[in-house]
């Protein structure tokens, strides 16, 4: 299947400090590079279900295709991060 541009999506994404997985935290803003928030968000991982606490600034905008995102974390249930 061809994934034009249109079926990308901007997330925010951590990396778990312990086993090195992207985490996909939430929808963004594409037009974002990324947050000036100290507010710290509480992340349990995926893969290893280590859980840590991460500043907003820290979070990084990445585009993943609506496919992979959905596969993996149900696009409809991830929140927005403002």
């Amino acid at each position: 299947m061809l994934i034009t541009k249109t079926d990308d999506m901007a997330v925010a994404c951590a990396d778990c400090p312990y086993c090195g997985k992207e985490n996909v935290v939430g929808r963004s803003n594409s037009e974002r590079s990324g947050y000036n928030e100290t507010s710290e968000l509480t992340i349990t991982c995926k893969s290893c279900d280590g859980i840590f606490t991460l500043p907003k600034f820290r979070l990084e905008i990445r585009r993943k295709s609506r496919e992979i995102v959905d596969a993996e974390y149900a696009v409809s249930t991830l929140p927005w991060i403002e």
